[in-house]
């Protein structure tokens, strides 16, 4: 491997002798990788250089190509989302960019004086380990920058670089950059210790010790996974104004949409970039497809034909013919394009149910001294495709245990019908044997499991869920982390039933298999409820939304998640000028009667209320504007530099908004008391 001319890898090491990440490399755990080098002139202007660039990477693990002679590279301020099949070498790829793992072979350049910090998939927190400790970690390079700064002499010329640096990065008062981060991230109590936190809690911590150090490439291993939506918003702000460059493996689509400039799939072996949407990478990649196939039908019609001259005429063998000849053994060693498999999903057809199938009638339940459920009604029919959508912790695997009666309520009453069939596995009890291989783990002593009518094998079973033969023996935890969630999709959906009831079953699925079991879902004939923080999931399958709320209340809603957002967005803006409108009235009331009291306003009070009404619709129309900008699937490729600025512009419009609405509500209120 070769790198930048003139520059070194200098990797800085945290958390040493543990396995923080998961990952064993040097006897220590890898967070941050500075990339530093000697001083020349010349070189890539910073607009637009290229961060990291790869040529003829190879790497085979096994029997399992991951890289074959594949390119690719990352420039300044992109955001790029790389996605491919589970298992297909994603992870992998930003462990190489870490350098936490080596290819078998490759050309990689590195841009002079840059800084990697690298998130992975999972993390291991050593004993002991406590929020702040693990977040603060993401500081050491300003404190170290801050350190050297206070011992140069002012004139030195180093100095007043570290000054420029520490400016650019806001970073004079690391504690303030610190409680920001983990607001922004709702990270929980510093002093919890980090082995005691849920998935979801720990990725927070991760991920704000991640991009707290600002670093110019940030390396994100399925950030938004078991994240719930208001946390995902807070990451896709943060980053839709980030400075630097991003290269972050996701699953989420709807993130996707809302922050990749560029999409990268890693398609056996090779690289192929597209810029745009999801959409746009769609079409891009079918176009793809299509022109090999055409390549592919033309090669093949060649090899025909050539066979056929060769058969029927002697003259093929003359010297002056060996020439065609030995380009048709060119073309004939030539290989046909390669296409991933698909899973093919079976959810057994669901037994018939009846006109009621759950009534939950004011059903109320506490724990802890919380109450997770207050007078909570609603009757689940056949025809219902439920999301379950609400913050971490807030109650959503309650709700499920109280339907399927595995808990009882503290008051009212959940009746289920006797034709309802639950298959619901809760989040614990699916938890897969690490020790068992693919087969034993679905089999459970068993050559054959009956789906519906249909008796099939165990390894035919696991064949349609994409599992070769020589992964159906492999053991559980030597499995990538998409192989265990289409493992675990397995082991839930054997069960039959005909109220299915699925618990974050995208985590960790890649993009054509969440197609499919979208797919597979939207067609099934019983009743669904599924809790997820996907939002594209929940828009193509769901047709009802319970939502648990911020403010602890359970809201249910008909339609997708989009419908339920906007009315969300709608009671809340009601809410607000609501309270904005028992704000003003005291103050009217509080005000000192005059004197000589008038009988009406003023001149110029009447022309200011007037006034005030279109200057109220004028910015209501610009915060429209740039709301539909903001939410435009590809806002970030045609408006993204111009991101920070449309930001504060419309932070400004609506302080604007609210103080035309209180000045507003006050002459009125003036207005109704001379009546």
């Amino acid at each position: 491997m070769t790198f930048g001319i003139n520059s070194f890898i200098n990797i800085i090491c945290f958390c040493k002798k543990s396995s923080f990440f998961g990952v064993q490399a040097f006897e220590t755990s890898v967070f941050l990788l500075y990339i530093t080098a000697n001083k020349t002139n010349g070189g890539v202007s910073m607009a637009g250089r290229v961060l990291w660039n790869v040529e003829h990477l190879n790497l085979e693990i096994g029997r399992q190509v991951l890289f074959q002679d594949a390119a690719m590279s990352v420039r300044d301020e992109e955001r790029v989302a790389l996605v491919g099949r589970n298992g297909c070498g994603k992870s992998t790829l930003l462990k190489i960019i870490a350098g936490l793992e080596q290819p078998s072979s490759g050309d990689i350049s590195v841009a002079r004086g840059i800084r990697i910090a690298y998130m992975p998939q999972e993390f291991a927190p050593p004993a002991g380990l406590t929020i702040e400790q693990a977040v603060r970690e993401g500081l050491a390079w300003f404190d170290s920058l801050l350190k050297r700064y206070e011992t140069l002499p002012p004139e030195s010329p180093e100095h007043e670089s570290l000054e420029h640096l520490l400016t650019l990065h806001d970073a004079w008062h690391p504690e303030k950059k610190l409680e920001i981060t983990l607001a922004k991230l709702h990270v929980p109590d510093l002093n919890r210790l980090c082995s005691e936190l849920s998935g979801g809690e720990l990725r927070r911590v991760m991920l704000a010790r991640t991009i707290i150090g600002e670093p110019d490439l940030l390396l994100l291993d399925e950030p938004t996974n078991h994240l719930d939506v208001e946390t995902i918003a807070g990451i896709e702000e943060f980053l839709a104004g980030y400075r630097g460059a991003c290269l972050f493996v996701t699953h989420d689509r709807y993130f996707l949409d809302r922050i990749a400039t560029r999409i990268i799939e890693l398609d056996n072996g090779k690289f192929f970039s597209c810029e745009g949407s999801y959409a746009d990478f769609l079409a891009a990649k079918e176009e793809r497809e299509y022109a090999e196939d055409q390549a592919e039908a033309r090669r093949r019609s060649f090899l025909r034909r050539e066979i056929e001259w060769v058969r029927r005429s002697p003259k093929a063998r003359l010297r002056r013919n060996l020439g065609r000849l030995k380009r048709y053994d060119e073309i004939a060693a030539q290989s046909a394009p390669v296409r991933t498999g698909q899973i093919e999903l079976i959810i057994p057809k669901a037994s018939h149910l009846g006109n009621k199938v759950v009534d939950m009638k004011n059903v109320t339940f506490s724990r802890g001294g919380r109450t997770i459920l207050r007078d909570f009604s609603f009757e689940f029919t056949a025809a219902h495709k439920i999301g379950v959508v609400g913050p971490n912790g807030a109650g959503k695997t309650t709700l499920l245990k109280l339907m399927t009666q595995q808990l009882q309520p503290d008051s009212g009453e959940v009746f289920v019908a006797p034709t309802v069939e639950f298959n619901y596995i809760d989040q614990a009890r699916v938890a897969l044997n690490p020790e068992r291989t693919v087969c034993e783990e679905i089999g459970e002593g068993h050559q054959f499991i009956n789906l519906g009518d249909e008796r099939i094998s165990i390894w035919g079973y696991l064949k349609r869920f994409m599992f070769e033969d020589e992964r159906i023996n492999t053991p559980v935890k030597q499995l990538s982390g998409g192989e265990r969630a289409r493992l675990t999709l397995a082991k839930i959906l054997k069960g039959g039933g005909n109220f299915l009831i699925l618990d974050e079953p995208t985590n960790d699925l890649d993009l054509i298999t969440l197609r499919i079991l979208e797919e597979a879902l939207i067609d099934y004939d019983g009743c669904l409820v599924v809790v997820s923080h996907d939002r594209y999931f929940l828009n193509r399958v769901c047709n009802h939304i319970i939502a648990f709320e911020p403010d602890g209340s359970v809201t249910t809603t008909v339609g997708d998640y989009e419908y339920y957002a906007s009315k969300r967005a709608e009671r809340l803006a009601a809410q607000q000028k609501a309270e904005k409108k028992e704000t003003a009235k005291p103050k009217a009331v509080a005000a000192a009667a005059p004197k000589n009291p008038p009988k009406k306003l003023s001149y110029k009070e009447e022309r200011e209320l007037e006034s005030l009404e279109a200057k109220i619709a004028e910015t209501e129309a610009r915060i429209g504007e740039i709301e539909a900008l903001f939410s435009a699937p590809d806002f970030f490729t045609l408006h993204g530099k111009e991101s920070p600025a449309l930001q504060k512009e419309l932070e400004d419009k609506r302080a604007a908004l609210d103080g035309f609405y209180a000045r507003w509500e006050e002459l009125e209120s003036k207005k109704e008391q001379f009546k």
